[in-house]
Order: structure tokens, then C-alpha cells, then sequence
């Protein structure tokens, strides 16, 4: 056995027929109608009784505590509590199970049931009422009828509005459950600090050194360039020496003579080029004549 919340919609009587009281021995046991009034008044709730017992059998549920079942259904209370069984613990489940089995056809399958009138309390018309089984001797009148329909929609609208809180009560705590459940999960589990994952930062001096590098760079580029200018100029300027008065060898007296200079022979200065390949920049000799 266990409880278990169902949709009283969803439950079948067992039996084809019920009595309006609930003993016929014992008036203290009261009647339906009693029980109905007490539970559109709300003084009573399913909780106050034992809950009803049902049990599965072909793909549906059924109720051995019919007049019970047939409280709840008119009263269209919704989801209730009840105990579940199995189909075989109970011997009463298949004896009613077949006293009902001859008016499936017009209790649509055992969700409506007939009504056995034994007191004089006025009897309302109902959904789970099937009218062709019913013996009803004293109805509730238009105007007590429509009353009682208003209070019974009263019921319904109240009980809807408490299981849509309910159920939001329920999604928030499952949810701040779920959220709880993430943070310990986190704290068991930490994730891996980021900044392993970063670059290590190079020393000062290896920074220093690597700018540098970067600085000379250039000038060293700069100079290489500059040198094979050098010696072309270098060289252009030995040959105007030569013009003039600078040739080495022969030329240096021949450049004397022309000028008219006699005398002791003086020193010769003479410009040296070097060649294009050469890494040694243009340089000054001195030479005197023997």
C-alpha cells in the first residue's frame, strides 16, 4: 500500500449503484448529503476520513469506497490523496469490480454510478450521477440546486487557486534546491585558477636587453649602408687630388715641374683610395722624393 495524489476524475467506481446514507443501521454514521455539505462548507476535508482505497485492473484505477468516491467527484475536489493496493490484496476490489460489470456500458465504464435514495435530505442532480440507475425519491428544488452549484464552483475555483500555489511553491524550492545542489558541487569541485594559463611576464633585464638589440639594429643597418658611400667618395676625390697636383709616382714630379717649383726636392703628399670591397676607409700618405 501507498499514498498517492490523484485526479478524482480519473477514478472509477467499482460498484453500479450507491446509497445515499452510509449506513442504514446507524444513523451516526450519517448520509452523503451530509458529508457533501460539510465539505463545500469547509469543515471538513479528505484528510478528516480515511482516504479512499483504489487498485489498477485493465488500465484504470478503481474505488472500493464508492459513496466516498462519488462525495469527492460531485464536489469536484480534483487532486486527492488516496491509497494505492494491489489488485489482489483485497478480495472486495473483484467482488464489486463484478457487481458493477453488467451497467459498464451505460455508466461509461464505471464513471458514473446510480444513486439508491433511503432518507428524505433533498438530492441534487449530478455529473457522476447515472440518471437510468438512479431511484430518487425527494430532488433538491431549481433554486437550492442552483445555490448548490454556486458553492461547488466556489470549491473548485478555491482548490485550483491553492494547487497552482502550491505547485509554485514546489518549482521554487526545487529550484533554489537545484541551486544549492550547484554551489556544493562547486565547492567540491573547484575549477582550475586562469592564471596558470597566462603568459609569465620576461625578467627586466632580458627586456632591457631584447630593446637593445632592437635599438642597434637599425644603426647597425644604417652604417652598412653608409660605407659603400664613403669609399665612392673617397675615391672621387683621390682622382681630383691627381689632377691637381696629387698623382703618386712619376706624376708627383711632373706635377713639381709644372708648377715651376726648383730647388731641394720637399715631400709629396699623395691620397691613397682603396678598393670597393675593402672595410678600411680612404686614408693620407706622405712620400719624398729621393
Amino acid at each position: 500500500m501507498a499514498e498517492k495524489m490523484m485526479d478524482v476524475a480519473d477514478i472509477r467506481f467499482t460498484q453500479e449503484h450507491v446509497y445515499d446514507t452510509f449506513n442504514a443501521n446507524d444513523e451516526r454514521a450519517g448520509g452523503v448529503m451530509d458529508l457533501v455539505e460539510a465539505i463545500l462548507a469547509g469543515t471538513k476535508t479528505v484528510r478528516d476520513m480515511p482516504l479512499i482505497r483504489v487498485a489498477v485492473k485493465r488500465g484504470a484505477y478503481w474505488c472500493v469506497d464508492n459513496r466516498r468516491l462519488f462525495v469527492y467527484k460531485h464536489c469536484q475536489l480534483g487532486q486527492i490523496p488516496v491509497i494505492t493496493m494491489d489488485w489482489k490484496d483485497m478480495r472486495e476490489f473483484e467482488l464489486k469490480w463484478k457487481n458493477g460489470l453488467a451497467t459498464r456500458c451505460v455508466t461509461s465504464e464505471g464513471r458514473r454510478v446510480g444513486i439508491l435514495q433511503r432518507t428524505d435530505v433533498p438530492f441534487p442532480t449530478s455529473l457522476a450521477v447515472e440518471p437510468s440507475l438512479c431511484t430518487i425519491t425527494t430532488p433538491m428544488t431549481p433554486e437550492r440546486q442552483s445555490k448548490h452549484d454556486t458553492q461547488i464552483a466556489a470549491l473548485r475555483a478555491r482548490r485550483e487557486k491553492e494547487l497552482a500555489s502550491q505547485n509554485f511553491s514546489s518549482g521554487a524550492t526545487a529550484a533554489a534546491e537545484e541551486s544549492l545542489r550547484g554551489l556544493f558541487a562547486a565547492a567540491a569541485n573547484p575549477t582550475p585558477s586562469r592564471q596558470g594559463s597566462k603568459k609569465k611576464k620576461r625578467p627586466r633585464a632580458d627586456v632591457a636587453e631584447a630593446e637593445g638589440r632592437e635599438a642597434a639594429q637599425p644603426e647597425a643597418e644604417e652604417v652598412a649602408e653608409a660605407r659603400p658611400k664613403k669609399r665612392k667618395k673617397a675615391k672621387a676625390k683621390a682622382k681630383d687630388s691627381g689632377r691637381v697636383g696629387g698623382r703618386t709616382g712619376e706624376a708627383a714630379g711632373d706635377a713639381l715641374v709644372a708648377t715651376g717649383k726648383t730647388g731641394a726636392p720637399g715631400p709629396v703628399k699623395l691620397t691613397v683610395a682603396l678598393a670597393e670591397d675593402s672595410d678600411d676607409e680612404a686614408y693620407d700618405v706622405e712620400v719624398t722624393a729621393l
